[in-house]
């Protein structure tokens, strides 16, 4: 049997891309193609074909284009050859292609199959059989896409009933925050917020509106995507089916279009069955959310009213309290200035203890006039500085006083703006500077009451303090004056005791002198009279000078004793003197400072 060339039909379609061989390669294209339409559920359930049916189909589709377009084996050999298949481009040099060489098939395959000529190799009955054969297929792949398509439907449902369950229970959350949101303006709430935390709560509600919202259109969304989903997938199969019947060609395409168009009908009506739903829950959300937002706001409206009525008296209590309260009935600042006043008068009472206590070591002879002067200006700084320390601590206590009062002034008039601000708010009618005065009235009977008291108290204070200061300078006037006088009597007597003490020790070096001069003389005349006596040898000369050397000795012993008794006279009568002026010190001293009337006995 001569070879079998491919017509000029299958030429002009060689021409527009490259001649591929074997079933393989060919039904690798086919799934290629297919599956750019194909989804998870058309995968599942997608079975190839045998190899065998794709490679008859392809037989059968080459057979009836050689035929109809050569009309004719040889013709179509002919329009081949004339139209130049071997210059198209890929086939270049190349003959024509065997007709089963399409298919993958020996030539034994072809002519046991099909082919234009199968004369007397067909049996009877073939053409019966294959006519059964196209029908078993043709209703197993209708029966299996409406399988397919049955799943797919099956296996959205669940999908749409957990959208619409998510968002009812979004919902429902949803509500519950916002009645948990709307209990904070309860009206034991309504004292502890202000038009921020007020202007908050509708706030909060406007996004969850807001949010509750984006839930609705997300369910619009998602329900879209899944019918469009379902409108795909069911395309997709329609599609493969047409495509797999006008394969089979068991039905002519009129048939199998109008069978398809059906099918598609019935998922478009489902489909418009389905958005109507959606649509009509979407509606009814809608309109349900419309009668949130009014309700919500007619509630917010109430409570903000509520709110409203509460302020006054809030702002009063606020003042009452804000007066009431620790900073201003007992401020701090008042305890720490009145604080610093006892510390400083503590320290300058220490100084003065300290400047008495000095007096103790003002003793004679360290105790002078300049001394005495010098403590007694040192206790008149002290005086001073402790009237300038009483005047400025007393100055910074009413100080503090009026300052304390403006700050209470500025409470109230504090509450005078915010209930004008309430006022504003509540878009009601201005309060009158009367009306504002009488509500205030209270407090500024109070802050005055409050500012007299303290003034009264620091003037007490002050007052005090001068008397204390009047009481502590009598004292030390007068102990200035003992000590002054004091040390007075002490140089007096010092001067005297010094003169006694430098008469005492002149009679002395006068004594002293005189007996070394006498008793040198006396010395070198004893000295002489025993040399002369070492130096004579006679008796009568030492018999001669003997007595002269026991009277000159006897001399000696004399002036000796002569020294002694002046000395001591002196020294008693030095004794005498001073145990004298310390007898009359104590009657002097009381004498100039007045304690004795009688004048002290002269010493």
């Amino acid at each position: 049997m001569a070879d079998f060339n491919a017509t000029t039909g299958l030429a002009g379609s060689l021409a527009t891309k490259p001649v591929k061989f074997g079933a393989l390669e060919k039904a690798a294209e086919e799934v290629a193609e297919k599956a750019k339409y194909r989804t998870d559920m058309s995968n599942a359930t997608w079975v190839p074909r045998l190899e065998r049916e794709e490679a008859e189909a392809d037989v059968r589709f080459l057979t009836k284009t050689a035929w109809h377009i050569g009309h004719g084996y040889t013709v179509g050999v002919g329009i081949a050859e004339q139209h130049g298949f071997a210059t198209l481009s890929t086939n270049a040099g190349k003959q024509p292609p065997r007709i089963y060489e399409y298919a993958g098939l020996t030539v034994k395959q072809y002519t046991k199959s099909s082919g234009p000529y199968m004369k007397d190799q067909q049996r009877e009955g073939r053409i019966e059989d294959m006519h059964k054969s196209r029908k078993a297929r043709h209703d197993a792949h209708v029966d299996e896409c409406e399988g397919k398509i049955r799943l797919i439907n099956e296996s959205l449902e669940p999908m749409v009933v957990e959208v619409i369950r998510s968002l009812r229970q979004r919902l429902t959350e949803n509500e519950e925050q916002i009645e948990q949101l709307f209990m904070q303006l309860a009206d034991e709430y309504l004292t502890r917020i202000d038009m921020a935390q007020l202007q908050g709560v509708w706030s909060d509600y406007q996004e969850y509106s807001k949010l509750r919202e984006s839930w609705i259109a997300e369910f619009d969304e998602q329900t879209d995507q899944l019918e469009v989903q379902r409108a795909a997938l069911v395309q997709n199969e329609l599609k493969t089916l047409g495509a797999v019947l006008l394969d089979i060609a068991h039905q002519l395409p009129g048939p199998i279009e109008r069978y398809l168009e059906d099918e598609a009908l019935k998922e478009n009506v489902l489909l418009l069955n389905n958005r109507r739903a959606y649509a009509d829950m979407l509606s009814r959300l809608r309109k349900r959310e419309i009668e949130l937002d009014l309700k919500a706001r007619v509630r917010w409206e109430e409570r903000k009213h509520a709110w409203y009525l509460t302020l006054h008296e809030r702002a009063v209590a606020k003042c009452r309290a804000t007066l009431n309260s620790a900073e201003y009935t007992n401020p701090k600042k008042r305890d720490t200035l009145y604080g610093a006043l006892r510390s400083q008068q503590t320290i300058l009472y220490e100084r003065r203890v300290n400047m008495w206590a000095d007096l103790q070591s003002l003793t004679p002879p360290s105790l002078t006039v300049e001394k005495a002067k010098q403590w007694g200006e040192g206790l008149h700084e002290l005086d001073s500085e402790q009237e300038l320390e009483h005047k400025q601590r007393c100055g910074a206590i009413r100080k503090f006083e009026m300052e304390h009062y403006e700050s209470s002034r500025l409470v109230i008039e504090r509450m005078k703006k915010e209930l004008k601000g309430y006022a504003e708010m509540t878009d009601a009618e201005m309060p009158t500077e009367e009306e504002l005065t009488l509500a205030g009235e209270e407090f500024e009977a109070l802050v005055l009451a409050r500012k007299d008291k303290g003034l009264v108290a620091v003037e007490q204070v002050s007052q005090t303090l001068a008397k204390q200061l009047v009481y502590l300078r009598v004292p030390g006037e007068r102990l200035e004056k003992l000590i002054l006088e004091v040390a007075r009597i002490v140089e007096d007597y010092h001067q005297r005791v010094t003169d006694a003490k430098e008469k005492h020790l002149k009679g002395m070096a006068d004594g002293r002198k005189s007996n070394t001069d006498n008793d040198t003389k006396l010395e070198d005349e004893f000295e002489y009279l025993l040399t002369c006596m070492k130096q004579d040898g006679n008796v009568e000369s030492l018999q001669a000078n003997l007595p002269l050397t026991l009277a000159a000795l006897d001399a000696v012993k004399a002036e000796y004793r002569r020294f002694y008794d002046e000395a001591m006279g002196l020294t008693r009568d030095y004794t005498s003197t001073v145990n004298g002026l310390l007898r009359t010190i104590d009657s002097d001293i009381e004498h100039m400072t007045g304690l004795l009337k009688d004048p002290p006995p002269p010493p």
